[in-house]
């Protein structure tokens, strides 16, 4: 009974060739979602995904548009802004944040 199971059950594809930086990438994305989703039919779209990207099927904007419904959103990067001054303003702002704070005492 367990060799029935196991054959339902999909296997991680493996790609070991890392000279093609792009397939590469794509597969270590691909091998985040695998270890993220446990769910069998997931895995076997994962899969067909990761199988139609290698046989030069869809493009690579293509296969992130599709895997990324499978991915962990909080594993995307998020960017932080923030508000720069020049040299001069700056410097002026500081000498009136002293000078407040020299007569506030």
């Amino acid at each position: 009974m367990n060799d029935v199971e196991t054959k339902d059950q999909p296997e991680k594809i493996l790609i070991e060739d890392s000279s093609d930086f792009n397939l590469y990438a794509a597969y270590l994305a691909y091998s985040k979602a695998w270890a993220d989703n446990p769910d069998e039919t997931i895995r076997h779209e994962l899969n067909n995904i990761m199988h139609s990207l290698k046989g030069n099927e869809v493009s690579y904007p293509t296969f992130y548009r599709k895997i990324d419904q499978y991915r962990n959103s909080e594993q995307q990067v998020q960017r932080t802004f923030f508000k720069a001054k020049r040299k001069r303003a700056w410097r002026k702002s500081e000498a009136k944040r002293t000078r407040i704070s020299r007569h506030k005492n």
